[in-house]
């Protein structure tokens, strides 16, 4: 009797159960998307909504793009950049290439590795000047502390006969 009641069941099962696959029915809300062989293709609905998705990300950009305000650096506001002059700045100082007035931290360091992006020892030079040299070396050019970037020498500049107009004032 068992084994007829376990019959039942399983015909019953397997009577409910309905195949898909040779049925070629639309999903519902979508006429693009079918079931076949009782797979559900839903690489177009991701790719439908991703389209949407960047449509509606495109929109919100264009709205901010449309909202935002642009400022302009007033003359006070702007990084001024003053142009040096090498041979004033040679006579303004007289110590001698390697002499020691400013203290600097780099430890261990005896050779002027930031000196290698420079083509030459002026361009070196001007550039310490620009960005806070003597006094401060942020870019390791200056390890001896002497004031002059990559053993720069300021020798030829001060042999320049200068008059009295143009000559520096001294400190």
């Amino acid at each position: 009797m068992f084994r007829h009641i376990f019959f039942f069941y399983a015909l019953l099962l397997l009577g409910c159960q309905t195949d898909l696959s040779s049925q070629n029915e639309v999903v519902k809300g979508n006429t693009n998307l079918k079931m076949s062989d009782g797979i559900l293709d839903l690489s177009q609905f991701s790719q439908e909504q991703q389209k949407i998705e960047r449509e509606e990300a495109a929109k919100v950009l264009e709205e901010l793009k449309a909202g935002r305000v642009i400022l302009e650096a007033d003359d006070q506001e702007k990084i001024k950049i003053e142009p040096v002059n090498l041979a004033i700045f040679a006579r303004s100082v007289s110590n001698d290439v390697g002499e020691k007035l400013y203290y600097r931290s780099f430890l261990g360091t005896d050779t002027n590795t930031g000196c290698k992006k420079f083509s030459n020892k002026n361009e070196a030079q001007i550039f310490f000047l620009q960005n806070g040299g003597p006094k401060h070396d942020f870019h390791n050019i200056d390890v001896d502390g002497d004031g002059f970037a990559c053993e720069w020498d300021p020798t030829i500049y001060r042999k320049i006969k200068l008059d009295r107009k143009t000559e520096p004032p001294t400190n």
